[in-house]
């Protein structure tokens, strides 16, 4: 049964190659930031609803985001997977989000087979906006991926890695409240908001050395209008990136350490606030990222890596609400970075075809082998649960 259903899994990626390739470049040529995937979804939901899948549009009142759902109606196990479709400003599908909605698209109906057997269903969630809203975030909000037992991801790379560290992200805006005055005629009874925010950055530049492993940067986004009036306000917006919660938590108290300083020396009050979603760590699940990692080691006849992904995403988010992995595919450009017209166009090679179809069938496969191993199922759940302490 295994081997029949593994055999018929591999041929249905193949069997939709064609329209698979041509969804991916269709993308490529209508590429739709975050907020405006109106062609990008329509294509995906009338492909997934040709081939028997219940798709519900605008799903959680989310623009552009859906569910596609093969339910076998009978008990078993649920399989989710993600599928990104949004692209970057100017350069278009650089992230390779073309390839993650087709590969998740064409393992979610390569999948069909091992449901119709074994029960249960595969859900595709369709999930836009990754690059500028983390719309995964709203997704858990509504307790969308309780409803899984394992949500499978996949992310275009130069080359194969293996499921491993992202990053935290989180970004903060410091506002610090002085008071105004004439500089020339009364400077004496101002109290100047600028240079709080300038010893803010100052110091917030002298300490963060001191956080290993952490990224941290910044801006003065406001600091008075004319030269002659000394500012009753500043503003300083910063982000921070850490792989741990622990070391995000760092970069937390050293913001607040750093504007209470400043304002102790200046005479300023501070208030900290942050106006955008934040991404945790990725929180792979590695029984289940073994099972992937090796299978697409023997599709693609090339090794998965150990090493870190170093940016951040809401699929970090997902994460930590049920077992999840996240390898990257290689598209064969080991020296061009993500978000780059080289990365763009080797995702259009043979070799970026290649690792839509791997991702596609690897992906199918090890929903196949969590769907017909109870034990593995299980080592899952328990690794998952320990991760979570």
């Amino acid at each position: 049964m295994e081997q029949n259903l593994t055999g018929r899994i591999k041929r249905s990626v193949e069997d939709q190659l064609y329209e698979l390739k041509y969804i991916k470049k269709y993308l490529y040529e209508n590429p739709e930031i975050g907020g405006n995937e109106e062609k990008s979804s329509r294509i995906l939901i009338s492909y997934l609803r040709d081939r028997g899948f219940d798709v519900a549009e605008n799903y959680c009142n989310v623009p552009w985001c859906f569910k596609a759902c093969y339910d076998s109606g009978r008990p078993g196990v649920s399989i989710g997977m993600t599928a990104e479709y949004d692209a970057l400003p100017e350069v278009g599908h650089a992230c390779g989000h073309n390839i993650i909605a087709t590969a998740a698209t064409g393992a979610a109906v390569a999948l069909k087979d091992a449901v119709d057997v074994f029960g249960g269903k595969v859900i595709l969630y369709g999930t836009p906006a990754e690059e500028n809203m983390d719309r995964k975030l709203d997704l858990i909000d509504c307790g969308v991926f309780g409803e899984v037992d394992v949500c499978l991801n996949i992310h275009p790379f130069g080359y194969n890695m293996k499921s491993g560290n992202t990053t935290a992200l989180d970004s903060w805006i410091i506002d610090f409240y002085g008071k105004a005055t004439h500089a020339g005629m009364h400077p004496e009874e101002g109290i100047n908001a600028l240079d709080a925010a300038v010893y803010f950055y100052q110091m917030m530049g002298f300490q963060k050395q001191y956080l290993r492993g952490s990224n941290i940067y910044g801006v003065i986004s406001s600091g008075g209008i004319k030269g002659s009036i000394i500012p009753d306000f500043a503003q300083v917006k910063f982000v921070g990136r850490a792989y741990t919660l622990k070391e995000m938590a760092d970069i937390k108290d050293l913001i607040i350490r750093a504007a209470e300083a400043a304002c102790h020396l200046v005479g300023t009050t501070y208030k900290i606030y942050t106006d955008e979603p934040s991404n945790l760590p990725l929180n792979t699940n590695r029984t289940l990222a073994e099972v992937f990692e090796s299978i697409y080691e023997d599709l693609s006849g090339q090794p998965m890596e150990e090493a870190d992904f170093g940016a951040s995403t809401d699929v970090g988010n997902v994460s930590w609400v049920v077992p999840s992995i996240m390898p990257c595919v290689g598209v064969g450009c080991r020296e061009a970075a993500l978000h780059t017209a080289e990365f763009r166009e080797a995702c259009m090679t043979p070799q970026g075809d290649d690792a839509m179809k791997w991702s596609a069938q690897a992906m199918a496969l090890t929903g196949l082998k969590v769907m017909e191993d109870p034990d593995l199922l299980k080592a899952i759940r328990g690794e998952f649960i320990r991760s979570l302490a």
